[in-house]
């Protein structure tokens, strides 16, 4: 399997998705055409909503049983995920098309899956942008179009900066994502999946221990150690609600694109990461100077005038006098 699409971590074979959705597997249609799939869609989506006003937390269900709830969706609505569910098993197989039959590739499998809900959303927002790329200073650059793909959408920022930024447009499946945002007030309007317009990697993140060592007036001597290092995306919107997401991207965008341009980025990392330090581009190579320079000093010598420094020969025959007056001899066992 590859990295990006692992259906032993995605499928329980213990639960009886189906009935999760309050449907019959018997009576949905088979998928294996065009028109079978947007009816599947539809229904999934119908069972989805009904079912999502019994499970989520503020109408009296569990987070266990909202996450079940979305992730039950997924893998009917994914026919990669459906086929090994129905078949009761994990095995490699080739997946049947109403034009054709094609071998997938489980070393190069991805997460996209055209003619889905998230394919749907993911490409109408990224035509939407496409409409605003000359006031944006957007270049269209990526659209997935295989299996082998993640549901992602990718535009070139115009930019004086020496690395070429890119804007993406994601469809996540995460069920955790989707219970974080989604609450009772919004949940008619609720999609069962996560869109997340971002920077990617925009930055390093070092995330530090509590360990750093203060002198007067809170100065930091020496900083904390480091427990761990990773990229950081400049987080623009994320939501379940396409009405809220469309909106950003008609009145909002725009002026956080600004904000990115100015080098102003506070506001677009996240709350729990902001006790650490990010690092731009930039910033990155100073730091790695940095570093080295600190590496280099380490095989640096410092020489000393110390007129004094020969008496130890004078005292050369005392010491070993001493030394081997003390010294016992070895004795046989």
């Amino acid at each position: 399997m590859s990295k990006e699409f692992d259906p032993k971590k995605i499928i329980d074979f213990g639960k009886d998705y189906y009935n999760i959705l309050g449907l019959v597997k018997e009576t949905l249609p088979k998928g294996k055409n065009r028109q079978d799939k947007i009816e599947l869609s539809k229904m999934l989506e119908t069972a989805f909503r009904k079912m999502s006003r019994k499970c989520h937390p503020d109408f009296g269900g569990s987070n266990e049983a909202f996450l079940d709830l979305v992730r039950a969706r997924r893998i009917i609505e994914d026919p990669i995920l459906k086929k090994i569910y129905d078949q009761g098993y994990f095995d490699e197989f080739t997946l049947p098309d109403e034009n054709n039959q094609f071998q997938v590739d489980w070393t190069k499998i991805g997460t996209y899956r055209p003619g889905t809900p998230e394919d749907t959303v993911g490409y109408s927002l990224f035509l939407k942008l496409c409409n605003l790329k000359e006031k944006l200073n957007l270049v269209p650059a990526f659209c997935p179009d295989s299996n082998e793909q993640n549901y992602e959408w990718d535009f070139v920022i115009k930019s004086d900066k020496k690395e070429i930024p890119k804007l993406v447009i994601s469809i996540v499946n995460d069920e955790n994502e989707v219970l974080r945002l989604t609450n009772g007030n919004d949940l008619e309007q609720a999609l069962p999946f996560k869109i997340y317009i971002c920077i990617p990697k925009a930055g390093i993140v070092f995330s530090r221990a509590k360990d750093a060592v203060l002198g007067p007036n809170n100065k930091v001597l020496a900083n904390a150690t480091i427990n761990s290092v990773s990229f950081q995306d400049l987080n623009f919107c994320e939501s379940t609600n396409l009405d809220f997401v469309n909106d950003y991207i008609e009145n909002q965008i725009s002026l956080d694109l600004e904000k990115f341009h100015n080098g102003d980025t506070e506001s677009f990392i996240k709350n729990e990461i902001k006790e650490t330090k990010l690092l731009d581009l930039e910033a990155m190579k100073k730091f790695d100077d940095m570093k080295l320079s600190q590496i280099l000093n380490l095989r640096s010598y410092e020489i000393v005038n110390d007129e004094e420094a020969a008496n130890f020969i004078e005292n050369i025959d005392k010491t070993s006098k001493k030394s081997n007056a003390d010294e016992k001899p070895e004795l046989p066992l």
